[in-house]
């Protein structure tokens, strides 16, 4: 993509203070969209917001939780208010707790935790940024799904949730095309604390990734976000698009 192939454009990034979601949020600001940051930890989201500044990109802060509607809808208010409407929806956040691990260990607690920030928060999300996309002439949702949904023994609820996520983005991909809302997934393979915190070792799952790295949360999983944010991916949408430098094809 050349750049700023989203001059005008407002977008929403959750998650947007590390991995993933923080790369998005970089790319989609040096194409030229003006983005709400929305995570969790406020010192962290304003540190991508002055690297974003820094470029000459425009950026506004939200700390809030995906789990609370109230602050969904105060992030498409900082949205509007701020930039003059809402374009894109990047939703990159999930709850870290216990990615990994046995289904008879998985307490009513972390399965409530890891779908309410998941699935049916993306969910959420989505129902409430329609109608301004929809008053827009349309817009375009990028969902982070996980190739744990591939193979999923000791990630089971954590990959349930994630397969929710790709079929949910799929039905609206259809539900909404009229409106000319684009809703597409991605599938990263990242470096952020969450991968970090896998008890696999980042050295081993290099050595058996085709490409022989773990993903660049800008260059690797945030450009290709911004591409399907953009124009020039016009007629895609119900698609999942596998960032992993190959490695889905070995599960």
């Amino acid at each position: 993509m050349s750049n700023h192939k989203l001059t005008g454009r407002v977008a929403i990034v959750t998650g947007a203070g590390q991995g993933g979601g923080m790369g998005s949020a970089l790319a989609l600001a040096a194409e030229g969209a003006a983005v709400v940051l929305f995570g969790r930890t406020a010192s962290k989201l304003e540190r991508v917001a002055a690297e974003i500044e820094k470029r000459g990109g425009r950026a506004a802060v939200l700390a809030g939780d995906v789990t609370v509607e109230a602050d969904l809808k105060v992030s498409i208010d900082l949205a509007v208010g701020r930039f003059g409407g809402l374009d894109i929806l990047v939703n990159a956040a999930q709850s870290p707790e216990m990615r990994n691990g046995l289904l008879l260990d998985a307490t009513p607690e972390l399965v409530a935790d890891l779908w309410n920030s998941g699935a049916a928060a993306t969910l959420a999300f989505m129902r409430l940024v329609h109608p301004h996309m929809a008053q827009r002439g349309g817009g375009s949702i990028v969902n982070f799904s996980s190739g744990a949904i591939m193979t999923p023994a000791h990630y089971g609820v954590y990959a349930g949730v994630k397969a929710a996520i790709q079929a949910i983005s799929r039905a609206a991909a259809v539900e909404w095309a009229k409106q000319k809302i684009r809703v597409n997934t991605v599938v990263p393979m990242v470096q952020s604390p969450a991968s970090d915190a896998d008890p696999t070792d980042n050295a081993i799952i290099e050595r058996i990734i085709p490409l022989g790295r773990i993903g660049d949360p800008e260059n690797d999983i945030g450009k290709p976000v911004a591409f399907l944010a953009s124009d020039d991916s016009a007629f895609i949408t119900g698609s999942t698009l596998m960032l992993d430098g190959g490695l889905g094809y070995l599960r």
